[in-house]
């Protein structure tokens, strides 16, 4: 299985390109408000109990927030290129500000989802396939 260390190093990226997005945010334009405002409301879900998972040494636990962490991640960027694809902050297309949030281990965590729990999982949700997000 994957080192706790390196799942850990995956979460606290994922915080400070999160903390990145909040610092530069000066102003958003009215017409990119919904899909910032999408955007931020899932990060809270994806990094809800990132902090305590970080200081805590459950392996369970880390486990199945970053296998959701990494299918909520998936998630947004469906929405994101789906709903809002010409939305931009900053003059920067939201899905370029997703490319700074990891994903590396995503594959693995899903595997490991599917040996404890014995569901299979498809790659998406989605009945639509977009390749760029494989």
């Amino acid at each position: 299985m994957i080192e706790q260390q390196a799942l850990k190093r995956d979460l606290a990226k994922a915080l400070d390109a999160h903390i990145a997005i909040l610092q530069d945010v000066e102003f958003i334009n009215p017409d990119n408000m919904e899909a910032f405002t999408f955007m931020m409301r899932s990060f809270g879900f994806m990094l809800d109990k990132a902090p305590e998972v970080l200081i805590k040494s459950d392996p369970e636990e880390l486990y199945f927030t970053m296998f959701q962490y990494y299918s909520l991640l998936k998630e947004l960027k469906y929405n994101i290129q789906l709903s809002y694809p010409h939305a931009t902050l900053k003059g920067i297309p939201l899905m370029d500000l997703l490319k700074d949030f990891p994903a590396t281990y995503e594959s693995d965590l899903r595997e490991w989802w599917e040996k404890k729990t014995g569901l299979k999982i498809e790659s998406g949700k989605q009945t639509i396939s977009i390749d760029s997000l494989e």
